[in-house]
């Protein structure tokens, strides 16, 4: 004689299933990410003194036919204060590959 499941019993697998088995849009991680962590990277290397307390990302903006840019604004404070860089992150249009990565200050 098998043993029959109940109707609550199969209710809450299926919930289940759909709770943790399918992904979520808010865990996702956004598409700018990857030139998120190349524009950390780079101001890291540039002001080794400094340390990075904010982030903001500025948007995606086509610059030509052959590549695309990610700009980034970072705050950071070192021994001098705190200041900001934005970040121009230069990505091939077609691979998505970071080309060339460029800093500047915009206050202090």
């Amino acid at each position: 004689m098998a043993i029959k499941p109940s109707k609550g019993f199969i209710y809450l697998l299926i919930v289940a299933v759909f709770v943790f088995g399918v992904p979520s849009e808010a865990h996702a991680e956004p598409s700018y990410a990857k030139y998120g962590r190349a524009a950390m990277q780079e101001t890291a290397n540039r002001y080794p003194d400094a340390n990075i307390i904010d982030y903001k990302y500025e948007g995606h903006f086509e610059t030509s036919g052959a590549r695309n840019e990610e700009r980034f604004r970072l705050w950071l404070r070192g021994s001098g204060g705190e200041f900001g860089v934005r970040v121009h992150v230069y990505v091939a249009a077609d691979t998505g590959q970071v080309r060339n990565v460029e800093l500047e200050e915009i206050a202090r």
